[in-house]
């Protein structure tokens, strides 16, 4: 089982994501709704891979990801977000993100993505602009 933590502001989305990820099987969920909770979870609990939406109130993506690595978490660190690719989604890749996957409506293809990332790692995957 690969431990992965969600983290989403949006409670229908981060219903939706466990539930996928649920039907993969392969994966022990936790959830969270707000990031300063998801930090306290990194600090107690082994994780392998966070998927994080970028626009949350306190505590945005680019906050998360650097108070994640501050932990000492040094897991795959996904951004899942509507945000397009701008300045602030590459200050994330900057303060630790290691992938950006863009919400574009099509949930199954974004969820393949983010499998390929889980699986294949995400070296690269900001420069390449192939997520």
């Amino acid at each position: 089982m690969i431990p992965i933590l969600l983290v989403d502001d949006d409670p229908d989305m981060l219903d939706l994501m466990q539930l996928a990820f649920k039907d993969i099987g392969n994966f022990d969920i936790t959830a969270c709704d707000d990031a300063r909770d998801a930090v306290e979870v990194l600090k107690h609990r082994p994780i392998a891979v966070v998927i994080s939406d970028y626009r949350m109130p306190v505590m945005n993506g680019g906050v998360f990801v650097r108070a994640a690595r501050n932990t000492g978490y040094d897991g795959l660190f996904i951004i899942y977000s509507g945000r397009g690719k701008d300045d602030l989604i590459d200050q994330a890749r900057r303060d630790g993100a290691d992938a950006y996957v863009p919400r574009s409506g099509d949930f199954k293809k974004e969820l393949a993505s983010i499998k390929s990332l889980i699986y294949n790692g995400a070296p690269d995957s900001f420069s390449r602009g192939t997520v």
